[in-house]
């Protein structure tokens, strides 16, 4: 594969060479083994699986969603709304509530495949968060390096996501970016079981819990400004996809670092981030039920640190 002349995160540039960039690996031959594919996620931390989900179904809840959008505003109405062209000037605004109204996004995400995959690779019965990332990132900066563990830790830690892009995303539009092996890092185990929503009430204006006395800014959950910076302290590679496709599926863990590329198109990215567990284990609250409470006042907890 061909790489790209540059990419950027955050608007700071990648570093392209062999040991710190390299494109996602396929684990589509290893949908029908569990085994093969929590070895890989054990060693990897994610798992690529071009073509899983049903293209047919993808593009019906990507139409729908246009639509939707288009109602807000968010699309440039004097081009098809199919296109998915930006408004202009781009101002971006909450869209996860759109989720519950779409129906064909509900079936592909929490139906058919996708909770079949989850069966198999858990061996067990499954239940997902009630909640629904939605991502529509307009031109722009992307999303910063994270785990999605100081965001959604307070039940299992057997959480894992499923990134699903709604439609192709090449590198200039931003797409994921993971960084494999960065699970392991014991230098962050202090950061991965700090919560977000927690206050130090024995601190300055009871201050958010230092979930980045690693490295970064407290109290929301990012781990840097830079991607670069943070690939080059780590010593490990970030990871893409040369064109994510309807139908594409990226599935990873809660403590595996990952971003996002900035998108220097004029189309709307869109995607979504569900999380699924085994139905036996303790869920977190915040992403639970009719209208989960999510992130804010109603989900802190003050204790001392």
């Amino acid at each position: 594969m061909v790489l790209p002349v540059s990419l950027t995160s955050l608007g700071h540039e990648l570093d392209l060479s062999a040991a710190t960039f390299d494109w996602c690996v396929s684990s589509s031959d290893l949908v029908n083994d569990p085994a093969a594919m929590q070895q890989r996620l054990a060693a990897d931390g994610y798992l690529y699986l071009p073509g899983y989900l049903d293209e047919v179904l993808v593009d019906e809840a990507r139409i729908m969603l246009l639509r939707q959008l288009d109602e807000l505003g968010l699309v440039d109405r004097g081009k098809p709304i199919e296109a998915g062209i930006a408004g202009s000037p781009w101002s971006s605004q909450p869209c996860h509530h759109l989720t519950s109204e779409n129906m064909p996004l509900q079936s592909l995400l929490y139906t058919g495949r996708m909770m079949k995959l989850y069966e198999r690779l858990l061996g067990s019965s499954i239940r997902h968060f009630d909640f629904t990332w939605l991502r529509v990132i307009g031109p722009g900066s992307g999303t910063a390096p994270h785990c999605d563990s100081v965001y959604m830790g307070r039940g299992t830690r057997r959480l894992f996501t499923s990134w699903t892009p709604l439609m192709e995303i090449t590198p200039d539009i931003g797409g994921l970016t993971i960084m494999p092996g960065s699970h392991r890092i014991e230098s962050l185990n202090v950061y991965r079981c700090s919560d977000v929503d927690t206050s130090c009430t024995n601190k300055e204006n009871n201050a958010p819990q230092d979930v980045h006395g690693w490295v970064g800014p407290v109290g929301d959950g990012k781990l840097s400004d830079n991607p670069a910076q943070l690939q080059q302290k780590l010593g490990l590679p970030w990871v893409t996809s040369e064109c994510y496709r309807p139908g594409d599926l990226v599935v990873f863990g809660i403590d595996t670092i990952h971003g996002s590329l900035d998108n220097h198109s004029e189309r709307l990215r869109l995607s979504t981030d569900s999380r699924y567990q085994r139905a036996s284990e303790t869920t977190d609250h915040r992403w639970i039920g009719n209208a989960p409470i999510g992130h804010g006042p109603k989900s802190r907890r003050d204790v001392i640190c």
